[in-house]
């Protein structure tokens, strides 16, 4: 190469020494281009980098300033210890301890204002931070401070111990909040607690001691009643024997003076027993019959019972009473009945289960088998002799007894004495097609009914039915939805809900198909909805036709 150089002319070698030389002055421009440039990108970024750090200082000390602020509402305070080296409180612990705002708050200071009583423990916590503390861990305690003006004030602190990359090095972070209101309010909660308590236990003692005088009331109250109704039995029952014999002889001598008298002075004597027995119930849990006592007997001609087919009806009367038992009998046949007659309650079922009768007159206070023992269990019987009606008569006129016995499934009830027009209104009732029955039970008792809508001012009557109607027909659509849902338990609660809206009014069909659906089992329920609303339909029909032809136009 040297060789090569040698050779070349003078006037080539300055040629070729001038373009390296152009080449390096080109590349030197391009250095000091590219270094001025760069020099510019990092004077610009020096100013970037300046004015970011003046953003981030100024952002940082507003944030400090906000963190100040919030700790100081708070009522916070925090401190940063080194081990052996660096203590560090924040500026709001002055206020925390009771000094003016911007004092130092140095270790000692700080130990002076711990309460003395809270000291020593304090000392040892504080001395044992770097050892006894778990590190990464928060640790909380309380304790007390004194103030320089002498108010003591509680601190609560949150401690953390966090290990550093040195061995056995370590910084403590915590927190204080003065907690004095707090725990104030915590003790004044505490004390309310207690007293509830203290009255809540009182409060069950007194229920419990009310819970055993409301049964002990109850037992008397129940001997008390069951007195009174055996009473009541026992002077009705000849009352009505002796009523309905006088009874009996006005009709058999229409116009003598003599017998007319004599059932004046057995009405008269039956509503003093009345008022006797009224009297002695001074409890007003019984709602005695307001009945009027005629003054004479009614002139009014009754036409024959007569069955749906124009048959005289076959009547079974089940009466314990041997004077009763003659003058209903007389009576039903006066008005063209045929009448079988049982003693008790088990020949009643017996009579029933073999024989063929259009309805039933059932004592209730009878021998062997009760009038309501013997009304369930003809209901329980298989086929059609489960439906015949059956007129329960009282000598009691308790509203509890008559819904115990509508329940059980008797279609009216009639209270002793038994007088001739009540009778006949009975019988005619579970003996229409038209209106109370329709091969089945009967829709209303005729006697709850008319009482239900009669003892109303004429103006208020109609309202009732308007809001039977509308509550039989709401409640029952209601019903029904809640059986074919499978809801059991809304099922019973509108059901119940229901069946006491039909014995205000006397709808015993409606109270029987309920007690059905209540006790028939859950998987059985929704095969009684076809017959609950046809017995809905039917109810709501014959309300109409008894209000049109007993209360509508009745003074």
């Amino acid at each position: 190469m040297v060789s090569d150089w040698a050779d070349l002319p003078p006037e080539a070698q300055i040629e070729l020494l001038s373009r390296r030389l152009t080449r390096a002055e080109r590349a030197l421009e391009d250095a000091e281009t590219m270094l001025d440039q760069r020099m510019r990108e990092l004077d610009r970024a020096n100013r970037d980098l300046r004015q970011r750090e003046s953003e981030l200082v100024e952002r940082l000390d507003i944030e400090n300033q906000k963190l100040l602020n919030a700790q100081r509402l708070a009522e916070l305070a925090t401190i940063y210890v080194e081990h052996g080296r660096h203590f560090t409180a924040s500026a709001n612990f002055a206020v925390l301890l009771g000094y003016p705002e911007g004092t130092i708050i140095s270790k000692k200071r700080l130990g002076e204002a711990i309460h003395p009583l809270d000291r020593k423990r304090f000392t040892s916590v504080a001395r044992n931070a770097f050892a006894s503390l778990e590190p990464d861990r928060d640790h909380t305690f309380q304790h007390r401070i004194l103030r320089p003006d002498g108010e003591v004030r509680w601190l609560d602190w949150h401690v953390r111990r966090e290990s550093t990359p040195v061995e056995d090095q370590f910084v403590v972070f915590a927190t204080a909040r003065d907690v004095t209101e707090s725990r104030t309010n915590a003790r004044r909660v505490r004390a309310l607690q207690l007293r509830a308590e203290r009255r809540v236990k009182e409060l069950d003692r007194l229920t419990d001691a009310l819970r055993l005088a409301q049964a002990e009331t109850g037992r008397a109250l129940e001997k008390r009643n069951r007195f009174i109704s055996e009473m009541a039995h026992r002077i009705r029952t000849p009352m009505g024997g002796l009523t309905g014999a006088m009874e009996l002889l006005v009709q058999r001598y229409p116009g003598d003076e003599l017998a007319n008298r004599g059932l004046d002075a057995a009405d008269n004597l039956a509503a003093i027993a009345d008022q006797l027995i009224t009297t002695a119930d001074e409890t007003g849990t019984r709602q005695r019959e307001d009945r009027p006592v005629p003054v004479s007997v009614p002139t009014t001609e009754f036409t024959a019972l007569r069955t749906a087919d124009g048959q005289a009806p076959k009547i079974l009367l089940a009466e314990d009473t041997e004077s009763n038992a003659f003058v209903i009998t007389q009576l039903v046949e006066i008005m063209g009945g045929e009448v079988t007659a049982v003693t008790n309650g088990r020949d009643a079922v017996d009579a029933i289960r073999n024989g063929d009768f259009d309805a039933v007159l059932m004592d209730v206070m009878m021998p062997i088998m009760t009038g309501e023992e013997a009304t369930l269990a003809i209901r329980a019987l298989p086929g059609p002799q489960a439906r015949v009606p059956i007129i329960g008569i009282s000598a009691h006129s308790l509203q509890a007894e008559r819904e115990s016995l509508l329940t059980a499934g008797m279609s009216q009830c009639l209270v002793k004495p038994i007088r001739r027009d009540a009778l006949d209104a009975a019988l005619r009732a579970a003996l229409s097609a038209d209106s109370a029955q329709a091969g089945e039970t009967a829709l209303f008792d005729i006697e709850v009914f008319l009482e239900a809508f009669l003892v109303l001012p004429p103006s208020f009557r109609e309202k009732m039915l308007h809001a039977f109607r509308k509550d039989l027909r709401k409640n029952g659509e209601k019903l029904v939805s809640a059986i074919l849902a499978s809801d059991d338990e809304l099922t019973d609660r509108l059901a119940h809900s229901l069946k006491g809206i039909c014995l205000n009014v006397g709808a015993v069909a409606m109270v029987t198909q309920l007690g059905e659906i209540r006790s028939a089992p859950v998987d059985q329920r929704e095969s009684l909805v076809d017959p609950l609303q046809n017995t809905i339909a039917a109810s709501l029909a014959a309300c109409d036709d008894l209000y049109g032809e007993r209360v509508a136009h009745a003074q």
